[in-house]
């Protein structure tokens, strides 16, 4: 399947079994939009339908990776493609929409949920995207056959972090301005990894700075990509905190960095600086301070975890974070101290 874009119209073209299908018109109009090419191109696998009757799935799965990468943002559709291809495919290779039956869908579910691998809920949601897609083809299943099987317990995530103190210590040992200002951007602000490598000189204003893009490698077709921020909420902007500005300063003069230039750029290589040599500075550093090894993630939970045993609000939290949410917050990190329970404690027995 394809759609292409030529000057202000769409042309679609799709191939069922070896037959090509081309069209230049939807309804007698000229496809002006993409909503269109997408409407077009659905009606057409469901005219020819009726001519084959049954389709083989193996036939749609390059449709199916289409469709994601339209629902879905980049970065999401493709871990979701890769968990697919990884898990799900495999139960509908060879297979027709025929034998895509109610007792093979109970199977499927069952053998899902039985999988050695943690994690299951992205696998029920996976193929109850595919079971969906398919009823577009023909498919009369109703994707609620798919569901987690309720666990006798329930374990949580166990998230690490550094405390303030473990931050300072770590950034004692570092001499690099480049390096301190990476981890103290992770730390204060709770960055996700992807919004720190996409920072450019100009989105440090004189009081602020903007978070306003992700740079990512694991764009659908490799190399570094912008991409806007996880969500809109993930629009935001701060105020200088600490030494930031400072290092930030340091930065610039250091590597004579301009307006549209990239804060940690590798220029040897002329490239942003991969999550994997963060990764590997971070091991050195935290080994040099001896401290225990955390995620680069991490960092982002050791903002909120330090923020929450603050007593801040957490809508502030929230806000600081870019969680579009404050429920996110409560539920990802409300759980890591036990000092918040103490807190309540106390009150109870402060209580004549």
């Amino acid at each position: 399947m394809s759609i292409y874009k030529d000057k202000d119209r769409y042309i679609v073209k799709v191939c069922i079994n070896g037959r090509q299908i081309l069209r230049r018109k939807y309804l007698g109009r000229i496809i002006a939009t993409k909503q269109m090419a997408l409407d077009c191109e659905r009606d057409l696998f469901l005219q020819y339908s009726d001519e084959q009757k049954d389709y083989e799935i193996n036939d749609l799965f390059n449709l199916f990776e289409e469709y994601l990468f339209k629902k879905y943002k980049e970065t999401s559709a493709k871990r979701y493609l890769n968990s697919f291809n990884y898990v799900i495919k495999k139960y509908f290779v060879k297979k027709k929409i025929s034998n895509i039956t109610r007792s093979y869908c109970e199977f499927l579910n069952d053998s899902i949920n039985n999988l050695p691998y943690s994690g299951i809920e992205i696998y029920i949601f996976l193929v109850k995207i595919f079971i969906n897609f398919l009823s577009l083809y023909g498919l009369k299943i109703n994707s609620s056959v798919f569901y987690v099987y309720k666990r006798s317990r329930i374990k949580k995530k166990d998230y690490k972090y550094y405390s303030f103190k473990e931050f300072l210590k770590l950034i004692k040992v570092i001499d690099d301005s480049k390096d301190k200002l990476i981890f103290s951007l992770l730390f204060y602000y709770g960055l996700r990894v992807g919004e720190l490598r996409a920072l450019q000189v100009k989105d440090f204003k004189k009081d602020r700075i903007s978070i306003n893009k992700e740079l990512t490698n694991k764009g659908r077709f490799g190399g570094q990509k912008i991409l806007d921020p996880k969500t809109s909420s993930s629009f935001r902007e701060y105020p200088y905190v600490r030494d930031i500005k400072k290092l930030f300063d340091a930065v610039v003069i250091e590597n004579k960095l301009e307006e549209d230039d990239f804060i940690f750029i590798n220029k040897k290589q002329n490239k942003v600086i991969g999550e994997s040599s963060i990764r590997r500075k971070l091991d050195e550093y935290s080994s040099l301070a001896k401290l225990k090894r955390i995620k680069i993630h991490e960092f982002r939970h050791s903002c909120a975890t330090y923020l929450i045993n603050k007593d801040i609000d957490p809508k502030d939290i929230a806000s600081w974070l870019g969680h579009s949410s404050v429920d996110t917050t409560l539920r990802v990190y409300s759980h890591l101290l036990p000092i918040r329970k103490e807190n309540i404690k106390n009150i109870f027995n402060k209580e004549e």
